[in-house]
């Protein structure tokens, strides 16, 4: 996976995260329960491509991208208590730091200009 061009990067980041925030604060009370069977594989991988498309979009060190992303994971279960009829769940914000996590290790192993390695 090559950089992406700066404009079509931050579309793509602006996009995925536009679609989890709907579904993190989606009423879900009529999806089936069988759905999804495992909610934090799922914060998991959504929180890998946005920290992914996040690097690609914006020059920022690490650090900086994980502050951002795991706040607004944090902000995703306040909301999710105080918006809506789901529950806040802090296990799923450990899920979404994982996914952040996770993303840094695939940046390091993948081969030297694919992506951004803006990781110091």
């Amino acid at each position: 996976m090559l950089p992406l061009k700066k404009p079509l990067a931050i579309s793509l980041f602006l996009l995925l995260l536009s679609i989890a925030t709907y579904g993190f604060l989606k009423d879900v009370s009529g999806v089936p329960s069988n759905w999804m069977p495992n909610d934090k594989v799922m914060h998991l991988l959504v929180f890998l491509a946005l920290t992914l498309s996040f690097m690609q979009a914006f020059s920022r060190p690490f650090w900086q991208v994980f502050g951002a992303l795991a706040l607004y994971g944090a902000l995703i279960e306040v909301a999710q208590a105080t918006l809506t009829s789901r529950m806040g769940d802090p296990l799923d914000w450990l899920a979404d730091v994982a996914g952040i996590v996770l993303a840094a290790a695939v940046i390091r192993l993948l081969p030297a200009g694919w992506f951004r390695r803006d990781l110091a």
